[in-house]
């Protein structure tokens, strides 16, 4: 990542400096891996994001299970990011390719 920039999606706050999200008033905590994917996803807000360049951003050295990885990943994301998170509006997989984050 170049430059950090404060982005705001609608109702959706990320400040990549403090590592801070916020939903409308309400704070949402992620872990340091799912801000770094949040923040991909809100820099490329419209368009799809690979799988791959998702695993870029989660991948640790002993990674087994690369697919089961991302698919929790993303369920943890839309837990904290959606009202429903069995039928996502926000975060939204693209079949076959990845996943795009709606304005």
């Amino acid at each position: 990542m170049s430059k950090l920039e404060e982005l705001l999606l609608n109702d959706l706050y990320i400040d990549p400096v403090g590592y801070q999200v916020k939903l409308g008033s309400r704070e949402i905590d992620l872990t340091v891996k799912e801000f770094d994917l949040l923040y991909l996803f809100a820099r490329n807000r419209g368009k799809v994001v690979k799988r791959s360049e998702v695993l870029q951003v989660i991948s640790t050295p002993n990674m087994s299970d690369e697919e089961g990885a991302i698919n929790i990943m993303i369920c943890r994301l839309r837990k904290k990011l959606e009202d429903n998170p069995h039928r996502p509006r926000r975060l939204v997989s693209v079949r076959g390719l990845g996943y795009r984050l709606k304005e």
